[in-house]
């Protein structure tokens, strides 16, 4: 059994080595992400009467259904509970990029048979991504706890909130391993992974507006740092469940890597042509061939849970016309019947922005690939970069405007609205020059720094969120948050620039313009 795991340390080293950067965000987000939440916690609410004051308004269903009930009205229990599903959701990112990193994407690209090539062991490449994940994971969670400490917030209940989002960390990371074994492409299994991640936050959503404990939740990882309870009677038995999951989920991983040949996945792959079809003639088809996994699964996603969503919104309606303190939320909003809906449209549109990064993540790939072989031919580069813009561009406003039409057309059946069809659609289309100028920074990234571009566009987009929810928390300024995109379309603002979208859409040409003009200069595939 030894000889299956040889090398493994010398695995994890290279790993860490190869990661440090990546590594070293993780390390240092969560606690710092902790002490923000708890420096502005203290100076929004100062007095314990505030801070019941702010527990009683935060009894609504919106905020409910995205965080859960508030169980301990504190500054550490208000802290614990704006960022459990923050951590939960993030580390469970990282960990699944790293494992695939790891494992799919290093065999799709030959190295897992380089480092075959060395003395080591048929499971050790597997082994170490797992246990190099879980260190890493484990090192933030103990500087989250530090942290938290150092800030006063009390050390049971630190331990028991740090060991939550660590829990869940770390089964949605090995989630990915088990995954990464079915297909032979990185996409793919990337891409089955966060579904799997989207469908686990839609059941946390619905478990908390439905309320009590379900059974079924406490399998849920994105439940596990709610269910422990930090702050409020911590429940420590319950982190039996997670290492019994992880366990046998590990064991599996490695049970499945056994039973295939490297660079093989346990999906067969569907065989291809001889000869190619008469269609793939040119740089439209083959950027179709390439992008049209990325984009159909977005849009029938999309189109299936905004039909559903808008289906079920009569629901919050009446549940959340009794929040007093949505009052004046509701009011800006056009009603109570657009309140939730308007808000939700707003999510969308933000993590639509995520399927435009990866628009331009496979423009970039495909530079690197086929890029020296594609410009050897009669082709000019800009019209390499035009056929990938179709679907940075066009693609994602084909998702919002089905997004829109599909919430539209459930709101109808649902409530019986029949202006909802109309209005939410062209609500949705509003949003479109927003998300265009995500898809003009990338561009540019891509034309000015390729080899930093995945990094800096990520970057980028997170703190476009984090300047979102620092400005509801009136913690930076109006003018500071007119430089996010973001800020063009949210609705809580009461009225928005009329030149707006026109504004948006010259951002997004200069941007791209740029970008193309670049690509013209720089060397290919740098």
């Amino acid at each position: 059994m030894k000889r299956y795991f040889h090398g493994t340390l010398s695995l994890m080293r290279l790993y860490l080595r190869q990661n440090r950067i990546f590594t070293l965000v993780w390390l240092l987000l969560p606690g710092a992400w902790v002490a923000i939440n708890t420096v502005s916690s203290l100076v929004l609410f100062p007095t314990q009467e505030a801070l019941i004051e702010m527990g009683v308004s935060l009894i609504d269903p919106l905020t409910v259904a995205m965080h859960g009930p508030l169980l301990d009205i504190s500054v550490a229990g208000f802290v614990t509970w704006r960022t459990k599903v923050f951590l939960a959701l993030v580390g469970g990112i990282f960990s699944m990029v790293y494992i695939i990193r790891h494992t799919r994407l290093a065999e799709e690209q030959g190295k897992r048979e380089l480092l075959g090539a060395n003395v080591t062991g048929s499971l050790a490449t597997l082994a170490a991504a797992l246990v190099s994940m879980v260190l890493i994971n484990a090192m933030a969670a103990v500087l989250t706890i530090f942290a938290m400490i150092a800030l006063g917030l009390g050390f049971v209940g630190s331990l028991a909130h740090c060991l939550g989002f660590f829990a869940a960390s770390c089964v949605l990371g090995i989630v990915a391993g088990v995954v990464a074994q079915f297909f032979v492409s990185a996409t793919a299994a990337r891409g089955m992974s966060f579904g799997l991640l989207g469908l686990l936050f839609g059941l946390h959503i619905l478990w908390n507006v439905s309320g009590g404990e379900n059974l079924l939740a406490f399998l849920n990882p994105l439940e596990w740092p709610l269910l422990i309870r930090p702050f409020a009677v911590e429940r420590f038995p319950l982190l039996l469940i997670p290492l019994a999951l992880g366990a046998a989920l590990m064991a599996l991983s490695l049970w499945l890597t056994a039973r295939r040949d490297v660079g093989a996945g346990l999906v067969p792959q569907r065989p291809g042509r001889a000869f190619a079809k008469p269609s793939l003639r040119g740089l439209s088809a083959l950027a179709w061939r390439n992008q049209r996994g990325l984009f159909l699964a977005w849009f029938c996603f999309y189109a299936i849970f905004s039909l559903a969503l808008g289906y079920a919104s009569y629901l919050m309606v009446s549940a959340v016309s009794s929040a007093e303190a949505l009052a004046g939320l509701i009011e800006r909003l056009g009603g109570i019947d657009r309140a939730f809906l308007s808000l939700m449209l707003y999510v969308f549109g933000i993590l639509i922005s995520v399927y435009v990064m990866m628009a331009a993540g496979i423009l970039r790939r495909e530079e690197a690939v086929k890029g020296e072989t594609l410009l050897s031919m009669p082709l000019r580069r800009e019209k390499l970069v035009l056929s990938h813009m179709a679907y940075i561009f066009g693609g994602s406003a084909a998702i919002l405007l089905v997004s829109g039409f599909c919430v539209g057309l459930g709101a109808v059946i649902g409530t019986g609205d029949s202006g909802a069809l109309s209005r939410l659609f062209f609500e949705m289309a509003g949003m479109i020059p927003a998300i265009w100028v995500i898809g003009g920074i990338a561009l540019l990234l891509f034309g000015a720094l390729p080899k930093w571009m995945t990094g800096i566009s990520y970057g980028l987009l997170t703190l476009f969120v984090l300047m979102e929810i620092f400005w509801e928390q009136q913690q930076i300024p109006e003018v500071l948050y007119a430089l996010s995109p973001f800020s063009w379309i949210t609705p809580l603002k009461a009225v928005q620039p009329a030149a707006a979208p026109l504004v948006l859409c010259v951002v997004t040409t200069i941007l791209a313009g740029t970008g193309i003009a670049l690509f013209r200069l720089r060397d290919a595939a740098l």
